[in-house]
Protein backbone atom coordinates (compact mmCIF):
# COMPACT_ATOMS: atom_id res chain seq x y z
CA UNK A 1 0.00 0.00 0.00
CA UNK A 2 2.83 2.38 0.90
CA UNK A 3 4.73 1.48 -2.26
CA UNK A 4 1.63 2.11 -4.40
CA UNK A 5 1.23 5.53 -2.76
CA UNK A 6 4.87 6.47 -3.44
CA UNK A 7 4.81 5.21 -7.05
CA UNK A 8 1.53 7.02 -7.78
CA UNK A 9 2.91 10.21 -6.19
CA UNK A 10 6.07 9.93 -8.30
CA UNK A 11 4.20 9.20 -11.55
CA UNK A 12 1.77 12.08 -10.91
CA UNK A 13 4.61 14.54 -10.30
CA UNK A 14 6.55 13.39 -13.38
CA UNK A 15 3.41 13.47 -15.56
CA UNK A 16 2.69 17.05 -14.53
CA UNK A 17 6.21 18.10 -15.50
CA UNK A 18 6.06 16.23 -18.83
CA UNK A 19 2.78 17.90 -19.78
CA UNK A 20 3.96 21.37 -18.69
CA UNK A 21 6.99 20.96 -20.97
CA UNK A 22 4.85 19.93 -23.96
CA UNK A 23 5.49 16.19 -23.89
CA UNK A 24 3.04 13.49 -24.92
CA UNK A 25 2.69 10.72 -22.33
CA UNK A 26 2.97 7.46 -24.24
CA UNK A 27 2.76 4.93 -21.44
CA UNK A 28 3.72 3.94 -17.93
CA UNK A 29 6.02 0.93 -17.68
CA UNK A 30 6.21 0.05 -14.00
CA UNK A 31 7.81 3.12 -12.43
CA UNK A 32 9.01 4.41 -15.84
CA UNK A 33 7.28 6.86 -18.14
CA UNK A 34 7.70 6.96 -21.90
CA UNK A 35 7.27 10.53 -23.16
CA UNK A 36 7.76 11.83 -26.67
CA UNK A 37 7.84 15.28 -28.23
CA UNK A 38 6.88 16.47 -31.69
CA UNK A 39 3.51 14.75 -32.02
CA UNK A 40 0.67 15.64 -32.18
CA UNK A 41 2.28 19.11 -32.40
CA UNK A 42 5.91 20.03 -32.97
CA UNK A 43 7.72 23.26 -32.18
CA UNK A 44 10.53 22.13 -34.50
CA UNK A 45 13.26 19.58 -33.84
CA UNK A 46 15.51 21.93 -31.87
CA UNK A 47 12.78 23.31 -29.61
CA UNK A 48 11.29 19.85 -29.06
CA UNK A 49 14.75 18.62 -27.98
CA UNK A 50 15.25 21.62 -25.69
CA UNK A 51 11.81 21.09 -24.12
CA UNK A 52 12.59 17.42 -23.58
CA UNK A 53 15.88 18.23 -21.85
CA UNK A 54 14.14 20.89 -19.74
CA UNK A 55 11.58 18.25 -18.74
CA UNK A 56 14.34 15.81 -17.74
CA UNK A 57 16.16 18.43 -15.67
CA UNK A 58 12.92 19.42 -13.90
CA UNK A 59 12.13 15.76 -13.22
CA UNK A 60 15.59 15.22 -11.77
CA UNK A 61 15.22 18.28 -9.51
CA UNK A 62 11.72 17.27 -8.39
CA UNK A 63 12.82 13.72 -7.51
CA UNK A 64 15.54 15.23 -5.31
CA UNK A 65 12.92 17.39 -3.58
CA UNK A 66 10.54 14.45 -3.09
CA UNK A 67 13.23 12.14 -1.73
CA UNK A 68 12.82 13.57 1.83
CA UNK A 69 9.06 12.98 1.73
CA UNK A 70 9.54 9.41 0.53
CA UNK A 71 12.08 8.66 3.25
CA UNK A 72 9.67 10.07 5.89
CA UNK A 73 7.02 7.79 4.36
CA UNK A 74 9.24 4.77 4.99
CA UNK A 75 10.83 4.26 1.57
CA UNK A 76 14.50 4.20 2.47
CA UNK A 77 16.63 5.84 -0.18
CA UNK A 78 13.53 7.06 -2.02
CA UNK A 79 13.50 6.60 -5.78
CA UNK A 80 16.14 7.36 -8.36
CA UNK A 81 15.63 8.65 -11.87
CA UNK A 82 17.44 7.77 -15.09
CA UNK A 83 16.64 9.48 -18.40
CA UNK A 84 17.55 8.61 -21.98
CA UNK A 85 16.84 11.07 -24.80
CA UNK A 86 17.25 10.35 -28.51
CA UNK A 87 16.18 12.37 -31.52
CA UNK A 88 14.90 11.18 -34.88
CA UNK A 89 11.87 10.29 -36.92
CA UNK A 90 9.41 7.73 -35.59
CA UNK A 91 6.14 6.25 -36.69
CA UNK A 92 3.41 7.52 -34.38
CA UNK A 93 -0.15 6.24 -34.32
CA UNK A 94 -2.53 3.64 -32.98
CA UNK A 95 -0.99 0.18 -32.84
CA UNK A 96 -2.20 -3.04 -31.32
CA UNK A 97 -4.80 -5.69 -31.90
CA UNK A 98 -8.52 -5.74 -32.55
CA UNK A 99 -8.99 -6.12 -28.76
CA UNK A 100 -6.72 -3.28 -27.63
CA UNK A 101 -5.00 -0.33 -29.32
CA UNK A 102 -2.44 2.14 -27.97
CA UNK A 103 -1.34 5.49 -29.35
CA UNK A 104 2.43 5.10 -29.33
CA UNK A 105 5.71 5.83 -31.11
CA UNK A 106 7.82 3.18 -32.83
CA UNK A 107 11.28 3.40 -34.34
CA UNK A 108 15.01 3.58 -33.81
CA UNK A 109 14.97 6.70 -31.59
CA UNK A 110 12.49 5.01 -29.22
CA UNK A 111 14.75 1.98 -28.91
CA UNK A 112 17.86 4.15 -28.52
CA UNK A 113 16.30 6.26 -25.76
CA UNK A 114 15.44 3.06 -23.86
CA UNK A 115 19.07 1.88 -24.18
CA UNK A 116 20.34 5.26 -22.97
CA UNK A 117 17.97 5.20 -20.00
CA UNK A 118 19.28 1.76 -19.06
CA UNK A 119 22.90 2.90 -19.33
CA UNK A 120 22.41 6.20 -17.44
CA UNK A 121 23.90 6.44 -13.95
CA UNK A 122 21.43 7.04 -11.10
CA UNK A 123 19.85 10.51 -11.25
CA UNK A 124 21.48 11.38 -14.59
CA UNK A 125 20.38 12.20 -18.13
CA UNK A 126 22.00 10.73 -21.25
CA UNK A 127 21.40 12.12 -24.74
CA UNK A 128 22.35 10.83 -28.16
CA UNK A 129 24.82 12.60 -30.42
CA UNK A 130 21.94 13.63 -32.73
CA UNK A 131 20.20 15.34 -29.83
CA UNK A 132 23.40 17.10 -28.74
CA UNK A 133 23.92 18.39 -32.29
CA UNK A 134 20.48 20.04 -32.17
CA UNK A 135 21.08 21.79 -28.84
CA UNK A 136 24.82 22.46 -29.04
CA UNK A 137 25.74 25.75 -27.41
CA UNK A 138 22.52 25.79 -25.39
CA UNK A 139 23.12 22.71 -23.23
CA UNK A 140 26.25 21.75 -21.30
CA UNK A 141 26.98 18.06 -21.75
CA UNK A 142 30.05 15.87 -21.37
CA UNK A 143 30.99 12.95 -23.61
CA UNK A 144 29.96 9.79 -21.74
CA UNK A 145 30.48 6.75 -23.96
CA UNK A 146 30.01 5.18 -27.37
CA UNK A 147 27.64 2.26 -27.74
CA UNK A 148 26.37 0.09 -30.58
CA UNK A 149 22.83 -0.86 -29.56
CA UNK A 150 21.20 -3.98 -30.99
CA UNK A 151 19.75 -3.15 -34.39
CA UNK A 152 22.13 -0.23 -35.05
CA UNK A 153 24.78 -0.55 -37.76
CA UNK A 154 27.12 2.11 -36.38
CA UNK A 155 28.20 3.16 -32.88
CA UNK A 156 26.33 6.03 -31.24
CA UNK A 157 28.15 8.62 -29.14
CA UNK A 158 26.27 9.50 -25.97
CA UNK A 159 26.58 12.47 -23.65
CA UNK A 160 25.76 13.24 -20.01
CA UNK A 161 23.65 16.40 -19.60
CA UNK A 162 24.83 18.82 -16.94
CA UNK A 163 22.42 21.73 -17.47
CA UNK A 164 21.51 24.49 -19.86
CA UNK A 165 24.33 26.90 -20.68
CA UNK A 166 22.20 30.00 -20.15
CA UNK A 167 21.74 31.45 -16.69
CA UNK A 168 18.18 32.43 -17.69
CA UNK A 169 17.18 28.77 -18.22
CA UNK A 170 18.63 27.82 -14.84
CA UNK A 171 16.84 30.70 -13.09
CA UNK A 172 13.53 29.85 -14.77
CA UNK A 173 13.81 26.26 -13.50
CA UNK A 174 14.63 27.43 -9.97
CA UNK A 175 11.55 29.70 -10.04
CA UNK A 176 9.43 26.86 -11.42
CA UNK A 177 10.53 24.34 -8.80
CA UNK A 178 9.71 26.67 -5.91
CA UNK A 179 6.27 27.70 -7.24
CA UNK A 180 4.51 24.61 -5.99
CA UNK A 181 5.80 24.86 -2.42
Amino acid sequence: EKLAQIINNYLSEMTTIALECGGTIDKFIGDAIMVFFGDPESLGEEQDALNCIEMALRMKARVNELREYWIRSGVTGGLDIRVGIATGFCTVGNFGSSQRMDYTALGGPVNLSARLEGKAPKNEILISDDTLNLVKGKVDADYFDEITPKGFARPVRIHLVKDFSSKQHKENRRTYSHRGK
